[in-house]
C-alpha cells in the first residue's frame, strides 16, 4: 500500500509498515512541516492514503471539501504498540474502502 504518515504517527508504526512492504512517506523525516493542507494535497497527488491522528484533517475533508486519496484517522492511544496494532488492523480490514479514496476513522 502507498501511504503518507503524518508527523503525529509514531515512528515504530512507520518502521513496521515499511518492513511489511508498504511504501511509506513519513512527514516527520522532513526538516519542515508545510501544514495539513499541503501534506494532504501531496498525499493525494502521489496516490497515497493519509494516516493521521489530527482531527483537523476531518474538517479539511468534510467541511472544506479537500480532495484526498484516502484517509485513515486514528485516535491517540498514548501507546506506540497499541497504536501500531490499530493501524495495521485498520489498513487490513478497511483496505478496499481506503483504496477507493474513503475516509475511515479507526476506533
Amino acid at each position: 500500500m502507498r501511504l503518507f504518515a503524518d508527523t503525529n504517527i509514531v515512528a515504530p508504526a512507520v518502521a513496521i509498515l515499511r518492513a511489511a512492504g508498504h511504501d511509506v512517506v513519513y512527514s516527520a523525516e522532513r526538516p519542515v512541516d508545510p501544514g495539513d493542507e499541503a501534506l494532504l494535497a501531496e498525499a493525494r497527488r502521489d496516490g497515497r492514503i493519509f494516516l493521521t491522528k489530527d482531527h483537523d484533517i476531518g474538517v479539511l475533508v468534510h467541511r472544506d471539501g479537500a480532495a484526498h486519496a484516502g484517509v485513515l484517522l486514528l485516535d491517540d492511544l498514548g501507546d506506540a504498540a497499541r497504536e501500531t496494532a490499530l493501524i495495521i488492523q485498520a489498513l487490513a480490514s478497511k483496505a478496499v474502502e481506503l483504496d477507493k479514496g474513503g475516509f475511515v476513522r479507526a476506533p
